[in-house]
């Protein structure tokens, strides 16, 4: 190949090629799917076109290229064990791609992928390789006659070369081109054999998917009138090839990251193969970059789309890739903070193709520092529980690690069961998976046992399909909702949840599709409206919740009179002071965001939202809590907007028109070309599909009444407005009014007290951040007051088994904290240079143990065999590393036996 690309040209070579041939350049969607309950996170280009490819979204254009982010980490795309050890399995990567809608087919997309390869990039076509279906002889005539490819390098296949997209739905034959890597890169020369087997010398970078037929069942398929073409090409894999790297891990997409992570650990990244078979610490250290680089690109997109690491759903994949991450670094270096780094070398690599990343920077990084000190809090700990747990499986004989160890684990240590699961293999263990997930269910369930609502149980595949159909024999629902609360309609479909049906009888739940609605779905944070609807002949249904499928309106109801029937003219009203309690508190919520980025400054970013008739709740990114003169000073610009009676301008435009024109768009909404855009005066302007009031003067009153952390660098504000506002306020009136000063209490307090609102709980917020700087002193002055100089003379000298001179040194001390005690340990380690400090506190019921060795003397004693010794003669446990372990025991009293054995071990002088 006579240039050499860099992984940006690359990117941009793909796009600019592909607008040159008439295609509309789609931006990447969000990692986080909307409007699609079957994908966890987007994992292909076509993600985002999949309602154009099946007919139920129109789109003005009907050719389109991208580069879309995608995550594999869960489910059937689970290669996170993978990840770091091989050259080419990623949690992240991005996908090329170009599409037509019923517009080119085959001929066109084989020629533009080829002469892309070959003369836009470069590559000779004798290092490309063809598979085709086995019986689609149309793709293999256009190869060999139309781009002449030797027939010899044209393979035919059958499982991997035709593409669903489920059980029912578009498919067709895919074609697929593979780069040979060369015989360097596997021992396979037949190339044939090669791909079949999935040998690393031949490796696929493009698959393009002919859609020419719909499956109406399992292998009942119908030619399609307009045949598409979605196709997929590795960037990761692309630049590979294009950089003469046979690993994806040594090209430029991954360096900065690894470059980082060498520079803080002090590692060097080896890739020499014969150096990696020969050397196993080596490969180890290797492969533990690896795994930094890739999960660190994973979890910066991740968090800049809006997931957060939780418990649950994709946060808690977002948690994994974390953990993994963390745990990873602490191995290379356990002393040195290695992953917000190597996310920041990420964000200043990618910022400029992925602005989203540049913007959402400090969120980002202060999401990952919160996750890694979380964790180191009780990693050490949770890894020696699971090294005795291995130890004990191991001496009974047991190959497998209960589920309830692995869920204890998780549930008490945070550690990940895929992390647990790497810990146990590397010591030869499985772990019991199916025991893990029956705790974990048993788990589920409690914490669902307490929560009731109305709801109507339901097929969401069913809904989706149902949605589908509706919309392609009678479009979009007709939402009229922004200027009227009543309409007449006509019931176009009915579903009990289950299944589509004729009617729905009095006493009976279910959904109902009607040709126009002014009912507000479900979106944007903003509930779903509620109503009643009337029909002939007594016909009466109540309407509790109000969402949409393929912008298809699901009224959920539950009929009170008469039979509802498929085609019956209905009168549908939408509750009034409910729709207008709900816009007041979207419009205050509007208000707030601009007045949290005037207070807090520009950092500041939804991370989510509800309003609902009663309250609005609000998640901001921001790393602190905010001070009482914060939430005033916020309260005092929103009511100074509602008393100035802006009136409140909406308006439709092209999305990049309203961008320019100042409008905030907020992550993880997914919008159209043409957007609705919301201004309340000069102070906010944002994009936004929900109903508001007219005039800001309708809302009437804004009140805080609590502001909360919810996570890693998202804070939480609880507000209200309206006649709730109002009637709160005067309830903290009279609160305040009848009152009593409590005696004994300074004065300062029994004003906060005889207040009213939430002034008590913002004193008691900033009397406790008071405590804990006052704790932070206190252990300093604590650790100060050691005469270190004093306690390191009572040292005794040794001479260990290999001949090393050092010093041992046991302490008891009256302190319970353990910071303290490291510290102490750490500076009579320095003190006496070689030596080994063992460092037992004072708690109330379970007292700390350290001990630390220094590392001349880690081959002969290791600072986790003599914590265990010492913890075991008193009643404790603990672990570590051969130069730091820490634990605790309850039996102080057993403290000098437990000193006479640990010295009776060393030939003091």
């Amino acid at each position: 190949m006579s240039k050499t690309f860099t992984s940006h040209q690359v990117r941009q070579t793909f796009v600019d090629y592909f607008k040159k041939q008439g295609h509309t350049s789609v931006p990447s969607s969000s990692l986080i799917p909307e409007n699609d309950p079957t994908l966890l996170f987007a994992n292909a280009g076509m993600n985002q076109f999949k309602n154009t490819f099946i007919g139920v979204e129109k789109r003005d254009y009907n050719r389109a290229v991208s580069v879309q982010k995608c995550v594999r980490a869960g489910g059937k795309h689970n290669d996170l064990e993978n990840v770091g050890f091989t050259a080419r399995h990623h949690t992240f990567f991005e996908m090329l791609g170009n599409f037509s809608f019923g517009n080119y087919f085959k001929k066109d997309a084989i020629h533009f992928a080829w002469e892309l390869l070959t003369k836009d990039y470069g590559i000779p076509k004798e290092k490309l390789y063809i598979t085709v279906f086995e019986t689609d002889d149309e793709a293999a005539d256009i190869w060999h006659k139309q781009e002449g490819v030797p027939k010899d390098r044209i393979f035919r296949l059958k499982e991997d070369n035709f593409w669903r997209m489920g059980d029912v739905g578009p498919c067709g034959p895919s074609t697929e081109i593979f780069f040979d890597h060369g015989p360097k890169a596997g021992r396979e020369s037949d190339p044939f054999k090669g791909i079949v087997s999935g040998e690393d010398r031949f490796v696929e970078i493009w698959n393009l998917v002919f859609m020419q037929f719909y499956e109406k069942s399992p292998g009942v398929m119908d030619p399609l009138p307009k045949p598409s073409v979605d196709t997929g090409s590795g960037l990761e894999r692309v630049t590979a090839a294009l950089q003469g790297k046979f690993n994806n891990y040594d090209t430029d997409l991954f360096a900065p990251m690894i470059e980082k992570a060498c520079k803080i650990s002090g590692v060097d990244y080896v890739t020499d193969l014969e150096v990696l078979k020969k050397n196993s610490s080596i490969a180890e250290k290797t492969a533990a970059l690896r795994v930094l680089a890739d999960h660190s690109r994973a979890a910066g997109f991740l968090i800049a789309d809006g997931a957060l690491p939780s418990n649950e759903g994709r946060g808690y994949v977002l948690r994994r890739i974390l953990r993994r991450a963390i745990r990873f670094g602490h191995k290379l270096n356990s002393q040195k903070s290695i992953m917000p780094g190597m996310v920041d070398s990420l964000i200043e690599h990618m910022g400029t193709a992925y602005p989203e990343l540049k913007q959402r920077r400090e969120h980002v990084l202060s999401t990952v520092r919160d996750e890694e000190e979380r964790f180191l809090v009780t990693l050490d700990q949770g890894t020696q529980i699971l090294n005795d747990e291995l130890k004990t499986s191991l001496s009974r004989g047991q190959k497998i690690l209960p589920g309830e160890v692995v869920f204890k684990l998780y549930d008490t240590y945070g550690f990940p069961a895929d992390l647990t699961q790497v810990i146990a293999h590397e010591q030869g263990l499985k772990i019991d998976e199916q025991g893990f997930e029956k705790h974990m269910d048993e788990a589920r369930h409690k914490a669902k046992a307490s929560w009731k609502g109305q709801s109507v149980a339901s097929d969401e595949k069913h809904l989706l399909e149902l949605s589908q159909k509706v919309k392609q024999k009678s479009g979009a629902t007709e939402f009229t909702g922004y200027d009227h609360m009543s309409a007449s309609a006509q019931v176009l479909a009915l579903s009990d949840g289950q299944q589509e049906v004729k009617e729905l009888k009095a006493g009976e739940k279910g959904f109902v599709i009607l040709n126009t609605s002014p009912f507000y779905a479900e979106g944007g944070g903003q509930i779903g409206d509620q109503g009643q609807l009337n029909g002939e002949h007594a016909v009466h249904a109540s309407i509790f919740n109000t969402t949409q499928q393929n912008s298809v309106y699901l009224h959920h109801l539950e009929m009170t009179q008469g039979v509802l029937k498929a085609g019956d003219k209905v009168q549908v009203q939408v509750s009034t002071p409910d729709r207008r309690n709900t816009m007041a508190n979207h419009s205050a919520t509007h208000l707030m965001h601009a007045a949290l980025r005037k207070v807090l400054g520009t950092h500041v970013g939804q991370a989510g939202s509800v309003v609902d008739p009663t309250r609005l709740r609000f998640d901001f990114t921001h790393n602190k809590a905010m001070t009482s003169e914060e939430i005033d000073k916020v309260e005092q610009l929103v009511n100074e907007q509602i008393g100035q009676a802006l009136n409140v301008e909406a308006q439709v435009m092209p999305h990049k028109k309203a961008l320019e024109s100042g409008a905030m768009a907020l992550f993880g909404e997914k919008y159209g070309d043409q957007v609705r855009v919301l201004r309340m005066g000069d102070f906010s302007t944002e994009l936004c599909g929900g109903t508001h009031v007219t005039n800001t003067s309708q809302i009437r009153v804004f009140k805080i009444i609590s502001e909360t952390g919810v996570s890693s660098g998202v804070r939480r504000i609880e507000a209200v407005t309206g006649d709730v506002g109002i009637r709160y306020l005067m309830g903290g009136l009279q609160d305040s009014l009848s009152a009593r000063k409590v005696s004994g209490l300074p004065s300062s307090l029994n004003d906060i007290m005889t207040s009213g609102g939430n002034e008590l709980a913002h004193f008691i917020e900033k009397k406790k951040e008071e405590i804990k700087n006052f704790e932070k002193e206190i252990k300093k002055i604590q650790g100060s007051q050691i005469n270190i100089d004093e306690l390191a003379a009572k040292a005794a000298k040794f001479t260990s088994r290999s001949g090393v001179a050092g010093k041992l040194l046991t302490l008891s001390l009256d302190l319970d904290d353990r910071d303290v005690l490291a510290q102490v340990t750490d500076h009579l380690k320095n003190k006496i240079q070689s030596g080994i400090v063992v460092v037992v506190g004072k708690g109330e019921q379970s007292h700390p143990i350290i001990v630390s060795v220094s590392k001349d003397l880690t081959g002969d004693h290791k600072a986790g065999d003599l914590l265990k010794e010492i913890a075991s003669i008193m009643g404790g446990k603990g672990g570590g590393r051969p130069d730091f372990a820490q634990g605790a025991a309850p039996q102080r009293e057993k403290l000098p036996e437990a000193f006479e054995k640990i010295q009776a071990q060393f030939k003091l002088n």
